[in-house]
């Protein structure tokens, strides 16, 4: 039986400070699920949300030696998590408005983004590579992310499990993020768009 399971989370920071794995690890699996309900309210994309919460314990990880183990360590990851989350979403904003300014040379407005958003532009190029998609994934990807519908929804629309519907979106998230990689000046609005369709 593993020791460290049974420790109070105190000790657990205390080893984590003097670079302990395996207490690393308990209090991954403490905490990620939370972490990543709380990274995902924000995104809306289950991709970048994992891909943030591996950030966020790379942080810990590097800065294991600062953790206070006096100190709640929730808060601490919580802080933490909101940090990456927003500096994640201002990173985005400035690089769209540079690939805005770049394509389509416009005047700096506070509603310049929006308007590129909804433009039609945009929209072809999304539909464009949504249309290459298998039928099944493609109409998944329309319910969550432009209807809205949570996953439960779908799976009882559809009658497959809620797994599966995790699968299609993640699979259509990666081969359309591809695409958008692959497009001159567009890379980073398909990208937001994908982000923030599904509110």
């Amino acid at each position: 039986m593993d020791i460290h399971q049974n420790l109070p989370e105190q000790e657990l920071l205390c080893q984590l400070h003097h670079g302990d794995m395996r207490a690393f690890d308990i209090l991954y699996h403490r905490y990620s699920q939370v972490i990543y309900a709380n990274i995902l309210k924000f995104l809306k994309d289950e991709t970048v949300a994992e891909d943030l919460l591996q950030d966020v314990f790379l942080r810990i990880w590097e800065n294991r030696s600062k953790i206070d183990p006096d100190q709640s360590f929730a808060a601490f990851l919580f802080t933490c998590s909101r940090n990456i989350t927003f500096n994640f979403k201002r990173r985005l904003k400035l690089e769209l408005e540079s690939e805005l300014h770049l394509a389509y040379g416009v005047v700096e407005s506070e509603n310049t983004i929006d308007k590129v958003l909804d433009s039609k532009q945009a929209m072809v190029l999304v539909e464009e590579l949504l249309n290459k998609l298998p039928k099944q994934r493609q109409k998944i990807f329309r319910l969550s992310k432009l209807d809205g519908k949570s996953y439960q929804e779908i799976a009882e629309e559809m009658g497959i499990s809620i797994a599966t519907v995790r699968d299609h979106i993640v699979k259509a998230n990666k081969f359309i993020r591809n695409g958008a990689l692959q497009d001159n000046g567009f890379s980073t609005l398909l990208l937001a768009l994908l982000l923030y369709s599904a509110k």
